[in-house]
C-alpha cells in the first residue's frame, strides 16, 4: 500500500502537498537510518523484546467470527466506484484546508466543478473558486508538485483497501482487535461497522492504527471505508487518516459520494502543520455503459 500512496498522494490535492515518503532522495534515507539501526542495536542487547500476550478464548472467537465476516463481504462495488465515474458526468465540491499546531487554519482552497463526459471525452467547468491565505510546506516544499491546479478525482481505495491487509496477516492478527458495532445509516442504506483496532503496545511498529469497515444490510456491499495510520521517518512524522463514501445512483450503480483526506506532519525543525481535503460528488449522469 506504500508504493501506491507514494504515486498518487500528490494529486489528492490540487493545491501543493508532499508526498515525503517516497520522494526523499534514496541515499539520504540510507544515511539517515544508520544512527537509528545502531541505536536499536546498543538498546537490544541490554533487554529483550517482550512478546504477545495470548489471546483469550473468548476474545479468540469473537475475532474469528469477525474476520470471517469481513472475508465474505462484496467490495467489487467500492474498487469500481472511482473508475466508473469515468462513464458519468457530474458535479464535485473540493475545498483543502491547511492548519498549523494550534489548529488554526492559515490557508484553504474551494472549488466548484461541473465535469462534462460525452463522445468528445471529458471536460471541467469550474463554476466557483475561492481561496485565503498562505500555503506553507516550509522544508517539504521541494517535494511538492508543481501542478498545484489538478481538478481531477482521485480513487483512494488503494489507500484504505489493501489485497493483503497487514491487520488480516497471520503474524499481525493477534496485535489488533476486532468487532462488529452498532448499525449506522450511510445515505438511506442501513450499514454495519466493522471496527478494528491496533492494540496498545502490541501494534507499535504497525502502521495501520484504525480501520472502520461500513457494510450495507441489504446487499452486503462495502458501502465506506476509515483508516488511521501512522509512518514514521528519522526527520518527521506522519499521522494520516482516511475515509471514502460510495452511494448508488438513480440505476443503482455505486459512485463516489464523499471522500475526506487529512494528513499531519510533525518535524523537529518545525512546527507541525496539518492538511485536510474534503471532496463532494452529486448529480451523477451516466453517459457511457
Amino acid at each position: 500500500m506504500d508504493g501506491v500512496k507514494s504515486r498518487i498522494i500528490l494529486s489528492v490535492l490540487y493545491q501543493p502537498f508532499p508526498s515525503v515518503m517516497v520522494h526523499s532522495p534514496r541515499h539520504l534515507k540510507i544515511v539517515l537510518l544508520l544512527p537509528l539501526m545502531v541505536t536499536i542495536m546498543l538498546v537490544s542487547s541490554g533487554c529483550k523484546r517482550q512478546g504477545l500476550t495470548p489471546v483469550g478464548p473468548i476474545e479468540a472467537v469473537e475475532r474469528d467470527s469477525v474476520v470471517a465476516l469481513l472475508s465474505t463481504v462484496n467490495q467489487d462495488g467500492i474498487r469500481a466506484a472511482f473508475p466508473t465515474l469515468e462513464n458519468y458526468s457530474y458535479r464535485r465540491y473540493l475545498r483543502t484546508e491547511q492548519y498549523d499546531d494550534e489548529d488554526f487554519m492559515v490557508a484553504f482552497t474551494e472549488h466548484n466543478i461541473i465535469v462534462n463526459t460525452g463522445q468528445d471525452g471529458r471536460s471541467s467547468v469550474i463554476t466557483q473558486a475561492d481561496s485565503g491565505g498562505t500555503f506553507d510546506f516550509g522544508f517539504f516544499k521541494r517535494f511538492v508538485s508543481e501542478n498545484v491546479e489538478d481538478t481531477d478525482p482521485v480513487d483512494l481505495i488503494p489507500f484504505i483497501l489493501d489485497d493483503d491487509p497487514i491487520y488480516l496477516q497471520p503474524k499481525n492478527i493477534d496485535r489488533y482487535s476486532f468487532s462488529a458495532v452498532d448499525d449506522t445509516l450511510m445515505w438511506d442504506r442501513e450499514a454495519l461497522i466493522i471496527d478494528v483496532r491496533a492494540k496498545a503496545d502490541l501494534a507499535d511498529g504497525l502502521n495501520v492504527r484504525r480501520v472502520r469497515h461500513y457494510v450495507d444490510r441489504a446487499t452486503n456491499q462495502l458501502v465506506a471505508m476509515y483508516l488511521e495510520r501512522i509512518d514514521l521517518g528519522m526527520l518527521f512524522r506522519e499521522e494520516s487518516t482516511y475515509y471514502v463514501h460510495i452511494r448508488p445512483d438513480a440505476g443503482g450503480d455505486l459512485v463516489p459520494y464523499n471522500t475526506r483526506f487529512e494528513t499531519m506532519i510533525k518535524t523537529p525543525f518545525k512546527t507541525s502543520w496539518r492538511i485536510r481535503t474534503v471532496s463532494t460528488y452529486t448529480d451523477h449522469v451516466r453517459t457511457f455503459r
